[in-house]
């Protein structure tokens, strides 16, 4: 059918919300979230689950210009997914029309966990990061069958949607980019002829003031800047990148406009830093990228009234032991003769506790499923074979449970340890003070 970039901008936003898992026709997809009058509203919407940062005002408007699209465009109300994937940081989607041709892979972007942001800047240092990986392989065997595939993606998903279009070239006839970041040196100069014939096909598309495209080198062959709201906080929403520019009556963008200037400073200062990292090695970049992606999976989590205490005090303390420990290597202090991160010392204690006990609320619940099998193997009233089969997979499960109560009680007894090792450096440190 050919996909519009207002269409594939479209399934880039939906793969945030997981209604989009669904093995439907987006069409009855869509209507199954409107009220009885056929109207999209925050509680009519709100099974969907938003993701991604996006709120259910948020569903509401992508849902709504979903509809407006599907009556201009039945074709598109048929597609539907046909294979999918989801782990915890990827999300990929190729959806086919009804005779399972035409296929589209969606990449959904990061969806604010620390491991897929620290991904983002394992790009910087790493050839090929994981991420990246499970991509490339979703498309060469999940969508093996197909060929022509167009690929997109916002954000991370956008950069993965680059990706696999350098290492699986040949089955893909067109990628599109939404605010997706470049790629680090090791990458570009490890893969320059399969990036050369992939850069023709590969078309970013980022708003002026976005934030997240200016990381690393851009390789798309084609690169324009488009419309958004001016706040900070949506200059990286691919929900106001949708609202916020027009289109063609071929679904593709008029609001094209320059780059932004705090986006170019921002790019220039992004290249500065990755000059001043070159210099470390590996496991300090593997460091300060874990930081980085916490810092920013912190600040989309966290409420705004607690930001200073619970994700800039943290990350600061962090940034600065790092220092310390590049500087003068003496970061670490023994304690009960085990190494502990002086910068680390103020830590919350209530938040600890409460961890300490959900573990052990976990141990009871491990427990009591336990007991839950037994009692379902005592009652079995199946034939003899189906009874010994069906008591061999219980004892299975109550060996895999065993094993994951002791590791959680392990993790329980670590953490009232490390709680004592850091109340006593407290105690100590507050000593010192008032000498």
């Amino acid at each position: 059918m050919g996909y519009t970039e207002q269409e594939l901008l479209l399934l880039s936003n939906f793969a945030y919300i997981p209604a989009c898992l669904s093995n439907k026709p987006l069409g009855d997809i869509i209507n199954s979230y409107k009220t009885a009058d056929g109207e999209f509203t925050p509680e009519s919407v709100s099974a969907a689950a938003a993701g991604g940062g996006m709120s259910t005002e948020d569903v509401v408007t992508v849902f709504s210009r979903m509809d407006e699209r599907i009556q201009e465009n039945p074709e598109f109300g048929l597609l539907s997914a046909s294979r999918r994937l989801e782990e915890a940081d990827v999300r990929a989607i190729c959806y086919t029309d009804p005779k399972d041709e035409d296929p589209v892979v969606v990449f959904r972007g990061t969806g604010g966990t620390k491991e897929a942001w620290s991904d983002n800047f394992d790009g910087a240092y790493y050839k090929d990061t994981r991420i990246q990986s499970v991509a490339s392989d979703f498309v060469k065997y999940e969508c093996g069958i197909y060929k022509d595939i167009v690929v997109t993606g916002h954000s991370k998903g956008g950069n993965m949607a680059q990706y696999v279009t350098v290492k699986n070239e040949e089955k893909i006839e067109s990628c599109l980019s939404f605010d997706g970041q470049g790629f680090g040196d090791d990458f570009i100069n490890e893969n320059p002829m399969l990036i050369a014939k992939a850069a023709p096909k590969i078309k970013s598309i980022s708003a002026y003031n976005d934030f997240v495209n200016i990381l690393l080198t851009c390789i798309a062959g084609t690169c324009i800047y488009v419309n958004n709201a001016p706040s900070a906080k949506d200059a990286h929403s691919s929900v106001t990148l949708l609202t916020e520019n027009t289109f063609d009556e071929e679904g593709y963008f008029t609001s094209i406009r320059g780059r932004g200037a705090v986006s170019a400073l921002l790019d220039a200062l992004t290249d500065r830093m990755c000059d001043t990292l070159e210099p470390l090695d590996l496991k300090e970049k593997e460091t300060l990228g874990t930081i980085a992606g916490s810092t920013i999976s912190g600040l989309l989590c966290t409420p705004p009234d607690r930001v200073l205490t619970d994700c800039a005090a943290p990350v600061l303390g962090a940034f600065a032991g790092e220092f310390i420990k590049k500087v003068t290597g003496k970061l670490y202090t023994p304690i009960a003769k085990e190494p502990l991160a002086a910068n680390y010392a103020g830590i919350n204690m209530n938040e600890c506790t409460r961890a300490a006990n959900l573990l052990s609320d976990q141990v009871m619940l491990m427990e009591g499923i336990m007991r839950s099998i037994d009692h379902v193997r005592r009652n079995l009233a199946y034939t003899t074979s189906s009874k010994i089969c069906a008591e061999h997979k219980l004892n299975d499960t109550c060996e895999n449970i065993m094993r994951i109560k002791e590791a959680i009680e392990r993790l329980s007894d670590l953490t009232g340890m490390v709680m004592t090792m850091y109340e006593r450096c407290e105690t100590d440190a507050q000593a010192l003070l008032h000498l």
